[in-house]
C-alpha cells in the first residue's frame, strides 16, 4: 500500500513539474499556422506570414511549411477553447505519459530502481519542456518500439502490428520525427531478416518463424508506404535528411543540434539533463554488455537499435529523448543487479522508502514554486506584448525588419496587419543570412561581426576625445563606405520599420545595428520597453507617428541596461552581459559603476571586445580631463 502511494505521489510530482509557462519561441508560429489551416481549410501553398523573397520554392521550404499541420491544428483548437492552460496541460500529459509508460515497462526491475530511472528520464525531458510537435514524436517512437517488442515476444498474436501503419500515417502528418520511425522499422526489418537467413540463434538472437516474419515484413513495408500520405507526398524524407547536410551551418547555430559533450561544456548548457543522459547511457551499456558476456550472444535487433539511437543522441541533444524511447524498453529484460542480495535488502528498507517520500514531496514543492505563472504565457522577454500592442494601436503601413528569435511571436500577434522579415521557421535561408547582415551592420559580405562591432563602437567616440583603433587595417577603409551593405538591404526591401532588441538574446552582446542607429538621422526612435525597441525611417509620410512618439536616442542606453541587468543579477558565467551593461553605464556618465562591470567582464574573458573598448574609452576621457586641467593650471 505504501509503495502504491509512493508511485502515485511520484507521478503527481512528474505532472506538476511538466507544467509551467509557455516560453518556447516556436510555439506562436505553430499556433498561427494552425489557425490559418483551420480557417482556410488548406495548408498554405506559399508563406503567408513573411514578405521576404519569392516565397516557397524548394522541397525543404515546402516541408517546413507543411510538416506539422495536424499538430498545429491541435494546438490552435486547444488554445482557442481553453487558452494557455489547455496547451500547458497537454504538454504535461504527453511528457508524464511518456515517463509513466517507461516506468510501467521497467517496473519489474523493482520499485526503487524503476523510479530512479523514471526520475532521470524526467530530468532529461525537463530540457525539452516546450510546446512543440516534437513532443508527439517522443510518444510515437516509444509506442512503435513497444508494439514491435510485444509482437516479437508473442508472435502468435498479430494485434500489435495492426496499430503500426496508422501510427506512421498520423506521425508523418504531425512531425518530421517520423523519420526516426522509418529508421526504426528498417533496422527491425533488416535485423530480423538477417536472423531468419543466418539462423544462428546462439550468436545473433532468436529469429521469428517464417509466417510471423512475413507478417512483420508486410507490416513494416505498409507502415513506410503510408508515411508518404501527407501534404508533400514525395521527396519528404530526402528533404529532412538533406537539410541537415546542405544547410549544416544553419543547424550549428541552434543549440538543439550540439552534441552532449559541447552542451555540458557550454557555460549556459543544460548540464543536469546531459548528466542524467550519461547515467542512463552508462546503465544501458553495462547491462547490455553483461548480458552478452553471460549468454555469449547478442540480439542483433536490440543491438542495432541501441547503437543507432546512441549515435543519434551523441550527435545532437535534440535526439536524446528518442534514445530514451528506444533503448530503455529494449533493456527491460536485462535484469542484472535485480536479484543481488544488498539491493533486495535496500528495497525492503523503511529508510529507503522514507527517503523517496521526502524526495518526491520536495519535487512537488519545487514544481509549485512558481504556481502563479505555471499556466500562463511566459516572460515579456519572450512574448513582447507591449511592442505588438503599440504596432496594432498605430497601424503603421510599412515593411518591418526583425530578427528570427522574435519573429514567431510577431507572426502570431501581428498577422495580417504586418508581415515579418524572418522567424524561427527559417523558411528562407537567404532571409537568415541577410537578417544577420543587417543586425550585425556588416558593411560588406567579407566583414566579420566582431570587426563590425568594433567599428560601430568606435564611431561613437567624440572627435575631441581622439579615436580607438579597430581590429585590422581593413576596418579603416570599410568604415568609410557611404552606403554600407546593411543599409542597402534595408532599402532593397523597402524596410521603414525596425523592431529589434538592443542586445542579443542569449549572450546579451550589443547588436551593432543598435549602435549604428544611435547616430543615424535617417532613423527615429519611437518605442522601447526594456525588451525591444522600434525605429522608423525619418520620412514625411511618417511625420505624425514621429511627432507623437519620437524619443531621444540616448534612451537606447537605458534599453541596454534594462536588457542586461537581469542576466548580470543571475551571475551568468559569460562576460558579455557585464560588458554591455558597462558600455551603457559609461555612456550615461556612471563611470564608477561601469568600471565594476568592466572588471567583472574581463575577469571572465580578458578578450571581451566591448569591455576592452570601454577601458580604452575611459582612458581617452581621463586623458582629456588631464589635458583640460593642465590648461587651466597654465592659465
Amino acid at each position: 500500500m505504501r509503495e502504491r502511494i509512493l508511485i502515485c505521489l511520484f507521478f503527481v510530482a512528474v505532472f506538476i513539474n511538466f507544467l509551467g509557462p509557455i516560453v518556447d519561441p516556436d510555439f506562436p508560429f505553430h499556433l498561427k499556422t494552425g489557425e490559418y489551416i483551420y480557417q482556410h481549410r488548406e495548408i498554405p501553398k506559399d508563406d503567408p506570414f513573411s514578405f521576404y523573397g519569392k516565397g516557397i520554392v524548394t522541397d525543404r521550404e515546402r516541408f517546413t511549411l507543411s510538416q506539422y499541420w495536424i499538430s498545429q491544428i491541435i494546438f490552435y483548437k486547444i488554445y482557442s477553447l481553453i487558452g494557455p492552460p489547455g496547451v500547458i496541460t497537454l504538454r504535461a500529459i504527453v511528457f508524464s505519459g511518456f515517463v509513466f509508460i517507461l516506468w510501467f515497462v521497467l517496473r519489474k526491475r523493482g520499485i526503487y530502481s524503476s523510479l530512479i530511472i523514471a526520475i532521470l528520464v524526467s530530468v532529461i525531458l525537463q530540457a525539452c519542456k516546450v510546446d512543440r510537435p516534437q513532443n508527439f514524436s517522443f510518444l510515437f517512437t516509444l509506442a512503435l518500439i513497444l508494439l514491435f517488442e510485444k509482437y516479437r515476444a508473442r508472435p502468435d498474436s498479430a494485434l500489435p502490428l495492426y496499430f503500426i501503419p496508422p501510427i506512421m500515417l498520423l506521425w508523418a502528418n504531425m512531425h518530421a520525427g517520423f523519420v526516426f520511425g522509418v529508421a526504426v522499422i528498417l533496422i527491425y526489418s533488416l535485423a530480423e531478416a538477417l536472423k531468419l537467413f543466418v539462423n544462428k540463434q546462439v550468436f545473433i538472437g532468436k529469429p521469428l518463424g517464417k509466417d510471423t516474419a512475413l507478417k512483420f515484413f508486410v507490416t513494416a513495408l505498409l507502415a513506410i508506404l503510408v508515411s508518404y500520405i501527407n501534404p508533400i507526398r514525395s521527396g519528404q524524407i530526402i528533404a529532412v535528411l538533406g537539410s541537415h547536410t546542405d544547410v549544416n551551418w544553419l543547424y550549428k547555430i541552434s543549440r538543439e543540434y550540439v552534441d552532449p559533450i559541447k552542451e555540458i561544456s557550454f557555460p549556459l548548457g543544460n548540464r543536469t539533463a546531459v548528466l542524467a543522459f550519461f547515467l542512463i547511457f552508462g546503465f544501458i551499456s553495462i547491462v547490455v554488455f553483461l548480458n552478452s558476456v553471460r549468454t555469449r550472444s547478442m540480439d542483433i535487433t536490440n543491438f542495432g537499435l541501441i547503437v543507432f539511437s546512441s549515435i543519434a543522441a551523441f550527435t545532437a541533444v535534440r535526439y536524446i529523448p528518442f534514445f530514451i524511447a528506444i533503448a530503455l524498453p529494449l533493456s527491460k529484460n536485462y535484469k542484472f543487479f535485480v536479484n543481488e542480495e544488498p539491493l533486495r535488502k535496500l528495497r525492503k528498507s523503511a529508510v529507503s522508502l522514507a527517503l523517496f517520500f521526502v524526495f518526491i514531496i520536495g519535487a512537488i514543492g519545487y514544481g509549485l514554486k512558481d504556481r502563479n505563472n505555471m499556466l500562463k504565457l511566459g516572460h515579456p522577454a519572450n512574448y513582447q506584448e507591449g511592442v505588438v500592442q503599440f504596432l496594432l494601436d498605430n497601424h503603421i503601413d510599412a515593411n518591418m525588419f526583425n530578427q528570427f528569435n522574435k519573429g514567431s511571436y510577431l507572426i502570431w500577434r501581428l498577422y495580417p496587419y504586418y508581415k515579418v522579415f524572418n522567424d524561427t521557421r527559417f523558411i528562407s535561408l537567404e532571409a537568415v543570412i541577410e537578417s544577420g547582415i543587417i543586425s550585425n551592420s556588416l558593411e560588406d559580405y567579407k566583414q566579420s561581426p566582431g570587426l563590425s562591432l568594433v567599428n560601430s563602437l568606435s564611431a561613437l567616440v567624440p572627435k575631441e576625445l581622439g579615436s580607438i583603433g579597430a581590429l585590422s587595417e581593413s576596418s579603416n577603409s570599410s568604415s568609410k563606405i557611404n552606403n554600407p551593405l546593411w543599409s542597402r538591404l534595408l532599402e532593397q526591401y523597402s524596410i521603414d520599420l525596425i523592431v529589434h532588441e538592443a542586445c542579443t538574446e542569449v549572450t546579451k552582446e550589443i547588436y551593432p545595428l543598435t549602435l549604428r542607429l544611435l547616430n543615424d538621422d535617417d532613423w527615429i526612435l519611437i518605442y522601447l520597453d526594456g525588451t525591444m525597441q522600434i525605429f522608423i525611417r525619418n520620412e514625411e509620410k511618417y511625420s505624425n507617428i514621429i511627432e507623437k512618439f519620437k524619443l531621444p536616442k540616448e534612451f537606447i542606453y537605458d534599453e541596454i541596461i534594462l536588457e542586461t541587468i537581469p542576466f548580470v543579477k543571475m551571475k551568468m558565467p559569460i562576460s558579455t552581459p557585464y560588458s554591455s551593461l558597462a558600455f551603457a553605464l559609461m555612456m550615461k556618465g556612471k563611470e564608477s559603476d561601469a568600471r565594476k562591470m568592466i572588471d567583472a567582464a574581463l575577469a571572465i574573458d580578458d578578450n571581451d571586445l566591448v569591455a576592452n573598448f570601454c577601458n580604452a574609452y575611459l582612458a581617452l576621457v581621463q586623458r582629456a580631463r588631464e589635458n583640460s586641467a593642465h590648461k587651466i593650471d597654465r592659465k
